[in-house]
């Protein structure tokens, strides 16, 4: 039997339009998550998946990104902006490769969350410099987030949070519901004096969304050679919180840690167990703010248990770990 080939004359060769891949970066609790979780529910960004890198040893933001969005994976342990940026060229071929099998919907884009530490000029390098694996994808806009109640301190005091913003396409200022006029003035300011990138509100829709899948706009020409970017002493705790808590403890809990630690808490983020609470609730810290718990509609991942993380500077982790052993108790 011959079989007879087609003419490539006859052929009409179909190139598939790149997927963009957005990055959305921010400091430690500048409200990246939030900001994803609201994105997603716009109709307009349907067929969005998501990758989420977090810094320290338990990952919890890709759960809360979950409740929105189930095409999620974590990229956890490390910073995307150091040894394991291999992981975000096999994280986006996975996404790919299970797309191609029918295992996820046929996603049209990518929101990237970095860790609150991160770099974001050796992650925008990987997307643009490795053609070859990742050939079906191309960098669009960085947007950085900047916390309105405490961004005028954080941003001299961290490297990372004010390279973050210098590198951005755009700037959205978050929590400005929680903050008057005077400091979300001052926190303007100060983001002027780093980057001249349109400065939006996260609170608003329009801010936003615009300009989120733009292309990237920034010249990388200048960033320093792979593998010289060094994160500061910062510390990391975790905990698995096998056994409902009562929330007077809890409540105790966080007003203790706040006190102890004050500005060297950089961040905390929990998803505990309540008793006599069928749904659990995520709290929120960042430095001596306690953000306002937030009861989920259900577990993530149907997991039953509760879970804490720690992000310090300036403490020792056998204080952190003492703390946790308080609250588990």
């Amino acid at each position: 039997m011959t079989t007879t080939l087609p003419n490539p004359a006859g052929l009409t060769l179909v190139r598939e339009a790149p997927i963009p891949v957005a990055v959305v970066t921010g400091f430690l609790g500048s409200g990246k998550t939030t900001l994803i979780r609201s994105l997603l529910r716009d109709p307009a960004l349907e067929g969005t998946a998501v990758i989420v890198n977090e810094f320290g040893e338990i990952g919890l933001d890709h759960m809360l990104v979950e409740t929105a969005e189930e095409d999620t994976i974590l990229l956890e342990g490390g910073c995307l902006c150091c040894a394991t940026r291999g992981d975000l060229v096999r994280a986006l071929r996975s996404l790919l490769d299970r797309r191609e099998r029918g295992e996820l919907p046929a996603y049209r884009r990518v929101i990237l969350e970095t860790s609150g530490l991160a770099d974001p000029a050796p992650i925008l390098q990987t997307l643009m410099s490795d053609p070859l694996r990742l050939s079906r994808y191309k960098p669009a806009g960085l947007t950085a987030t900047a916390d309105c109640l405490l961004g005028v301190e954080t941003l001299p005091r961290h490297a990372e949070a004010a390279r973050q913003i210098a590198f951005a396409d755009r700037v959205l200022i978050t929590k400005t519901d929680l903050a008057d006029e005077k400091r979300r003035v001052a926190t303007a300011d100060a983001i002027r004096a780093l980057s001249a990138a349109p400065i939006g509100s996260a609170a608003s829709r329009r801010d936003a969304a615009a300009g989120l899948f733009q292309p990237f706009s920034r010249n990388l020409d200048f960033v320093e050679p792979s593998g010289s970017h060094r994160h500061g002493p910062y510390v990391t705790a975790a905990r698995i919180l096998d056994l409902p808590l009562a929330w007077p403890r809890v409540q105790a809990w966080l007003g203790k840690a706040v006190e102890r630690c004050g500005a060297n808490l950089l961040r905390l983020k929990a998803i505990i167990a309540l008793k006599d609470e069928d749904r659990p609730v995520a709290i929120h810290a960042v430095q001596h703010v306690i953000h306002r718990p937030e009861y989920l509609a259900a577990w993530p991942d149907g997991l039953r248990q509760g879970r804490i993380s720690l992000i310090g500077q300036g403490i020792e982790p056998a204080f952190l770990d003492r703390m946790l052993d308080d609250l588990a108790g």
